[in-house]
């Protein structure tokens, strides 16, 4: 996984030059169950990565080209930053990486199943808090990873600044003041907030799909599919720094 340290340092790159394309997914099944999903296109970042590594430089570590996938089986034991909990939540998921230079492609696909609506409220959590997020897991799949350093700026710690619940019947992502405060006044993050300020677009797409219709939702950005059991919400990220109150929502089914 070396590849893995040679895209750390571009994590804020993918914000500013807004190559960055992000599809959250989750499934809720009759029985509470089902599986929570993100997948990462970063392929317009691939011509980044060869001037900053060097396309020869990758070919010769075997880096041109890949198509792995990660088991957290595998991996969760090996971060000691992780409480038994969080580990047992991560544990049955995967990452799958595709990398191909030549044709310009490179996207993740993470999935994590979940066995009820109170471990999907657990996931979601600790997948924004920063503990969980992609920065804090390649750390622990990366050779010499600084693991234990403590959770460093994620694209998934935007979602941090929001309260996630859920239960049978509802779903709601609500804007929390304080960490909304704490985010905004990050210094590391001020230039995500500048790229803004230039028109950058990071697109994030979230997609729920529920066990029953839905009675009511609450986001004006929502479009419900035919049979109204899947609920779409389309937004900028970068949005998120001038009207965070309107990524949240409320619904009900």
């Amino acid at each position: 996984m070396k590849i893995l340290k040679f895209i750390l340092p571009l994590s804020l790159v993918f914000c500013l030059t807004g190559c960055l394309d992000i599809d959250e997914n989750m499934e809720v099944k009759k029985d509470g169950s089902g599986q929570l999903s993100m997948d990462m296109d970063m392929s317009q970042m691939v011509e980044m990565l060869q001037q900053y590594v060097g396309k020869d430089e990758l070919a010769k570590k075997g880096m041109d080209k890949m198509d792995t996938t990660i088991f957290m089986k595998d991996l969760v034991d090996t971060i000691s930053s992780l409480s038994a909990e969080k580990k047992a939540l991560l544990r049955p998921g995967s990452v799958h990486i595709k990398m191909n230079l030549d044709e310009k492609v490179f996207k993740t696909h993470m999935q994590f199943p979940f066995s009820s609506l109170d471990n999907l409220q657990k996931l979601y959590g600790a997948m924004s808090d920063g503990s969980l997020g992609s920065t804090q897991l390649f750390k622990g799949m990366t050779p010499g990873g600084q693991d234990g350093a403590g959770p460093s700026p994620d694209i998934n710690q935007f979602n941090g600044i929001y309260d996630f619940t859920c239960k049978d019947g509802s779903m709601n992502k609500k804007l929390n003041q304080d960490k909304w405060k704490a985010l905004n006044e990050d210094p590391q993050l001020a230039q995500v907030k500048q790229a803004g300020q230039m028109g950058v677009e990071i697109l994030y797409t979230t997609t729920i799909k529920f066990p029953r219709p839905i009675k009511k939702v609450d986001n004006a950005l929502a479009k419900l599919s035919e049979d109204k059991r899947t609920v779409t919400i389309k937004y900028n990220l970068v949005d998120v720094f001038d009207h965070p109150e309107q990524f949240g929502y409320s619904i009900e089914y």
